[in-house]
């Protein structure tokens, strides 16, 4: 009986371990993550994660959050409901140089709406990136509801925010509209 219920105790842990993580490229990503939400912080659980990768090498692990589970890319950019994406960089290729410029070049790429509009806002947004990024170090993007800001946080640091529900579009149309960075990360993001 004893044995019984320490298999039983070490399968009951086992279980809620994998709950709270799951790894990508030996990178331990959270099921659900606490955000600063205006004076609130809120509860998002993952909706996805994939590698992004450029010629066979892999860049970053991202993941996504949501308030709830959605693969529709369209609803999930309309909304104004909080979100986060977070980065995991796992080379050292993401340089902070590399990174604005793939953030410029996403933006322009998937972005719908007119760019001149947002555009003081994205090289605000740029300035937040001058930190250097360490090899397994993160970035979190997090867009409040609340305040109707996306903020940037490096390794768990606040680093600034931008106003405006078309930045929080824009910048995570990077990883979700039809014209995005990466195909497959996209398919990953929306948990298909």
């Amino acid at each position: 009986m004893k044995k019984l219920l320490m298999v039983f105790c070490l399968f009951s842990f086992l279980f809620s371990y994998s709950q709270e993580d799951m790894e990508f490229d030996g990178i331990k990503i959270k099921t659900s993550i606490k955000v600063e939400d205006g004076d609130d912080k809120t509860k998002l659980i993952l909706n996805g994660a994939g590698i992004r990768d450029k010629m066979w090498v892999n860049l970053y692990v991202q993941a996504l959050y949501l308030l709830d589970k959605s693969n529709d890319a369209q609803k999930i950019l309309d909304s104004d409901e909080t979100i986060a994406t977070r980065l995991h960089v796992t080379s050292s290729l993401v340089t902070k140089k590399k990174l604005i410029q793939a953030i410029e070049e996403g933006i322009e790429k998937s972005y719908k709406g007119d760019l001149s509009l947002i555009r003081e806002r994205l090289d605000t947004f740029m300035t937040f990136f001058e930190t250097q990024l360490d090899k397994e170090g993160y970035v979190d993007m997090v867009y409040s509801s609340n305040t109707q800001k996306t903020a940037v946080y490096i390794n768990r640091k606040f680093v600034g925010d931008v106003p405006g529900k078309d930045f929080r579009k824009a910048l995570f149309g990077i990883w979700l509209e039809e014209n995005c960075v990466d195909k497959t990360l996209r398919k990953r993001l929306l948990g298909m």
